[in-house]
């Protein structure tokens, strides 16, 4: 696809948040890795706490 315009209105049309990519790459590089660190630390911290919900919960059949 050699038109930018028809590429942006393609992404547009396929529900892309062009105001989300916008601000992104208004951040320095610094700033995108730093919050890209940021996110990768809650998504395992969420993973750790459902792990460890799972492990501690008991099965349904237990409960009726």
């Amino acid at each position: 696809m050699d038109d930018p315009a028809q590429a942006i209105e393609e992404a547009r049309r396929a529900g892309i948040d062009l105001a989300l990519v916008d601000s992104n790459l208004a951040l320095s590089y610094k700033e995108r890795v730093l919050r890209h660190a940021s996110a990768q630390e809650l998504m395992w911290a969420l993973k750790e706490a459902g792990a460890a919900y799972e492990k501690s919960a008991r099965p349904a059949a237990e409960i009726r």
